[in-house]
């Protein structure tokens, strides 16, 4: 009698777990079905595609001003930082020229564009404390990057902008000042994480700085100390960055 118990145990577990196998494949297929529709009409229908992005547009503001720091807009975008008296972000709204690409050749032709639009305005905010840092939020259905592109008076070239994904190589990174007893960790958003992008410029730090909710003194005495997967120790000061390679990064020394 036992064993006709444990049999029908075991026929019962058995049943059970491939009830729940096929309920997770037919959830999974729903799932799929649902994101390629939604994604097709996204694409197709202009009227959706408008509702969408400025419904995320307005929830986006919602959450922004429940908060004292700033927070990554949920679209992709064209956007200057830069410093006056204050840290500053005039950005654009790019989803739907950036959405339905189909390969990442655009981006060398967006991103210098964009450069020659700086140069025009250059004339007019060039009292600026900071280099300019350019950021392109590219994100359509296969990718999700943000370029990182420095702009000063000497640049006179743009570098290639193949996206090339790179391993994370950093371990932490502390920001410290003179006058501030405790440091600030800054966290890297994985989407940075391309070959050839620049990195940790003083209006780069000062960008993280305002993302997170940590008070904070920012002037050209911080440092920026990052370990790196190499248990190495690399200190930053203000007249350096870091630009990402294939394999790793380079410091280079910020022109003024």
């Amino acid at each position: 009698m036992s064993y006709n118990f444990d049999n029908f145990l075991d026929l019962l577990t058995q049943y059970v777990l491939n009830i729940g196998l096929q309920l997770l494949i037919l959830f999974n297929n729903i799932k799929t079905h649902m994101e390629l529709s939604y994604h097709k009409l996204y694409i197709d229908n202009d009227l959706f595609h408008r509702c969408i992005d400025q419904f995320h547009d307005s929830l986006y503001h919602v959450k922004q001003s429940s908060v004292s720091h700033l927070i990554e807009p949920p679209f992709s975008y064209f956007k200057i930082c830069y410093k006056d008296i204050n840290y500053k972000e005039e950005y654009v709204n790019a989803d739907s020229l950036i959405y339905s690409t189909k390969t990442t050749e655009v981006l060398s032709t967006l991103i210098t564009k964009y450069k020659s639009i700086f140069y025009l305005i250059e004339p007019i905010i060039q009292k600026n404390e900071l280099e300019y840092l350019v950021l392109l939020h590219y994100r359509n259905l296969t990718h999700d990057y943000i370029l990182s592109r420095l702009i000063h008076k000497d640049l006179t070239d743009v570098p290639a902008t193949d996206i090339i994904p790179v391993r994370n190589c950093f371990l932490s990174i502390e920001y410290s000042h003179i006058n501030m007893k405790t440091t600030i960790s800054l966290n890297l958003d994985k989407r940075f994480l391309i070959a050839g992008n620049e990195l940790f410029s003083p209006c780069f730090v000062l960008k993280c700085l305002n993302y997170q909710n940590e008070p904070y003194i920012f002037d050209n005495d911080y440092k920026l100390i990052i370990l790196d997967t190499d248990i190495k120790d690399t200190v930053l000061t203000s007249d350096q960055y870091i630009r990402l390679t294939d394999t790793k990064y380079e410091v280079v020394k910020l022109i003024s």
